[in-house]
């Protein structure tokens, strides 16, 4: 089973967006957003709502099953 975090970084990539555009969006630092992505660090809900918006995704998509 894939994991949330990384379907963050596929989505990531599908916008084109670096680590460091999407750290400064989520106003944290570039190595704590690494460590999201990681799997090291769980998002409180503020932040995953921060990070759905600047993907252009919905949450559900996060932790869907399959693709």
């Amino acid at each position: 089973m894939e994991s949330y975090y990384l379907k963050i970084r596929e989505y990531r990539l599908q916008n084109n967006h670096t680590p460091e555009y999407v750290a400064i969006q989520m106003e944290i630092s570039v190595k704590k957003y690494e460590k999201i992505e990681q799997g090291m660090v769980d998002l409180k809900l503020s932040k995953l709502d921060q990070l759905v918006k600047i993907l252009g995704i919905k949450k559900s998509q996060i932790f869907q099953l399959g693709n």
